[in-house]
């Protein structure tokens, strides 16, 4: 299963660098003439808008993950970053799991050094090295998409997100992702797309948080698959870093190690 979902997301973000990129920006949700909200005014989600409106706020917690569904089982890849800019702190902890497999590694990076637990199996090890902190990049990377991929995605209504009133903008083609098939799930069979959406929510700021699609299809022998991707953006300024449970153990394997 480890190696599977690996596969598939490889494949499917090949594809949807391709065939996708970036978030739009919230507007003013006038009326189109078709009778739907018009698209958002993107400029204020690029990449550049993004950064600075994170920096700006000190400190975020950023969650990327990807599910796979095929056979009645899900395996999931979650990466999840506590960035505290203003502290020069980060926690970023990655999950693969599924039926068979699950492997977890936290990275504490903290006054220079970065601290890596690796688990497998239930056995924990630990490494120790200088680095500077670059999560927050990496954070931002995972969420980012080119704008194209959202130049019809309309206004449909406000909700709460994080505590926060966001604008919801919805967008789907099962044009482009037909012809995708199989490739996007990491099937064995065909594979026909019943469904695809984009769905972003802008906060007032024009901060995205939450940007995720959802591909469902069908298989020849009638079983249903589906793909989600989806990160999202909480505590914006109010994340805190602290210390993992397990720093102590990580030092003193360094300690050990030196002498």
């Amino acid at each position: 299963m480890t190696t599977r979902l690996l596969t598939v997301l490889v494949v499917s973000l090949i594809v949807l660098a391709g065939c996708l990129g970036g978030g739009p920006a919230a507007g003013d949700g006038t009326d189109a003439d078709d009778g739907g909200a018009a698209p958002a005014d993107r400029d204020d989600l690029s990449v550049e808008a993004t950064d600075r409106l994170l920096r700006d706020a000190g400190s975020f917690t950023a969650t990327w993950s990807y599910s796979t569904t095929e056979g009645g089982e899900t395996a999931t890849m979650t990466n999840d970053y506590r960035v505290d800019l203003r502290a020069n702190r980060s926690l970023e902890t990655f999950t693969m799991s599924g039926p068979d497999a699950r492997t977890d590694f936290e990275t504490f990076v903290a006054d220079g050094s970065a601290y890596t637990r690796y688990e497998t199996d239930g056995e924990a090890f630990y490494q120790v090295r200088p680095q500077d902190d670059t999560a927050f990049q990496s954070a931002i990377d995972r969420g980012r998409l080119s704008s194209e991929s959202v130049d019809d995605a309309r206004l449909v209504g406000t909700e709460t997100f994080d505590g926060v009133t966001v604008d919801r903008y919805e967008y789907s083609d099962l044009s482009t992702w037909r012809q995708i098939g199989a490739g996007a799930f990491g099937s064995g069979g065909n594979v026909t797309v019943t469904d695809f959406t984009v769905v972003i929510l802008v906060d007032g700021d024009g901060l995205a948080r939450q940007t995720a699609w959802t591909l469902t299809g069908e298989t020849d022998d009638g079983e249903t698959v589906a793909v989600e991707w989806r990160y999202e953006v909480t505590g914006v300024g109010s994340t805190d870093v602290p210390d993992p449970d397990w720093l102590v153990d990580a030092r003193a394997q360094q300690s050990n190690a030196s002498t």
